[in-house]
């Protein structure tokens, strides 16, 4: 009998390594780089990595950018799920990315090379490929992109996070990372398209046919 037991716990030990080395050697989840949504610069917060006018008003630290920094791999601090779970009041959440291009040099193209966020030092979210993202609001107002996809259902609250930036092309001033809760592509409602005198023609049309062939029904 004890001999069965120990073979039984060797087992489910052996499934338990095995279950952690595929875990590890997963490939990370991918992260999409979207144009907008366009932030007014109070709401660009709070920052992982920034410039001085950052203000995260003790909330998590955050890390400095140089200056007269064109290009770089950047880490923020080390932060735990449940700091970012107390402070976004959510699992799923977005990195908003705020340009200070210079637009005379090659239109104030920036090069994201890669982003990523590690989870107790494994790389758990990468982007796929490196993006050139072009400012929508040139200088500093409003934010210009986002990096969606991120969620931490399934973690345990002190694991730990910690978000990785390369980027090249940086002509001006310094750029904001920062975080915001939900996700980016769901971020307001889309404005109701009004619809065109012509399909408003052929609503009306539809509907008055409906109803002469209503008209017309034979009563039972």
């Amino acid at each position: 009998m004890n001999r069965i037991r120990r073979v039984a716990v060797l087992g489910a030990i052996a499934v338990g390594v095995l279950c952690v080395a595929v875990r590890a050697g997963a490939d990370p989840i991918g992260l999409t780089v979207l144009t907008g949504p366009s932030l007014q610069q109070t709401e660009n917060r709070p920052c992982i990595i920034g410039d001085p006018s950052c203000h995260n008003r003790g909330t998590i630290p955050y890390t400095l950018i140089p200056p007269h920094d064109p290009s770089d791999t950047l880490s923020s601090p080390v932060y735990t799920v449940d700091q970012l779970r107390r402070l976004l009041g959510s699992d799923v959440f977005f990195v908003g990315i705020d340009l200070n291009q210079a637009m005379g040099h090659d239109h104030g193209a920036y090069t994201l090379s890669s982003f990523t966020m590690s989870v107790d030092g494994v790389v758990a979210y990468s982007t796929t490929g490196p993006k050139t993202l072009f400012p929508m609001n040139p200088g500093n107002g409003y934010s210009d992109a986002s990096i969606t996809g991120f969620n931490l259902a399934g973690l345990s609250g002190s694991q730990t996070l910690v978000f990785t930036a390369t980027f090249t092309g940086a002509t001006a001033g310094r750029e904001q990372y920062f975080l915001r809760a939900g996700s980016a592509a769901a971020r307001g409602p889309s404005p109701a398209a009004t619809p065109e005198p012509a399909s408003l023609l052929l609503l009306g049309t539809g509907l008055g046919t409906i109803v002469l062939r209503r008209a017309r029904r034979p009563i039972a």
